[in-house]
């Protein structure tokens, strides 16, 4: 008796919604990994580097080396909870494993073309942060990175449910 180990076909369509929802995670992410640094963020953007060497506040190298390392480390986080959330919808619906591998390698390709450092989307968060411009900027990065987690998660939580089969093909007779 020969063992046949087949994989069910991926579900294009599944893993396209999905797909979709990585740009939305990752950038929500690096949004709130940003939060802790909102105040260096704030004299740079004023004066530049002199501005931070003149503050009273003392930035040390782990400040500054934070502010360079944490986004990247969320923006792989992200991409590991995305994978993971489509993980337990394949795992529900019964799809193929090789989605969330799929979606993995997907988002590792894209993000190399730094699509999430492009002027459209830096002008596009600060759009999203303009309606909150009287609150502090820590404030902003946390309320608009929320959001994106939110509507990036909306994909996964939209197809946990398998379309209902037709009636007339897996019909049991009662």
């Amino acid at each position: 008796m020969a063992m046949s180990s087949q994989l069910s076909r991926i579900n294009w369509r599944l893993l396209l919604l999905h797909f979709l929802s990585m740009p939305l995670l990752i950038l929500g992410a690096r949004q709130l990994a940003l939060v802790p640094y909102a105040e260096m963020i704030i004299l740079y953007q004023k004066g530049g580097i002199q501005a931070m060497k003149d503050s009273p506040q003392v930035f040390t190298a782990a400040d500054i080396g934070g502010l360079i390392a944490d986004p990247l480390y969320a923006w792989f986080l992200a991409i590991l909870a995305g994978c993971a959330l489509s993980a337990l919808v394949v795992w529900h619906r019964r799809e193929s494993k090789l989605l969330p591998i799929a979606l993995f390698v997907l988002a590792i390709v894209t993000s190399w073309t730094h699509y999430y450092e492009r002027e459209a989307v830096k002008s596009g968060l600060a759009f999203l942060r303009w309606p909150f411009e009287a609150w502090p900027l820590a404030t902003r990065l946390g309320i608009v990175g929320s959001g994106l987690l939110i509507l990036g998660c909306l994909p996964f939580l939209l197809t946990w449910r398998r379309p209902i089969p037709e009636r007339g093909n897996n019909a049991v007779a009662p």
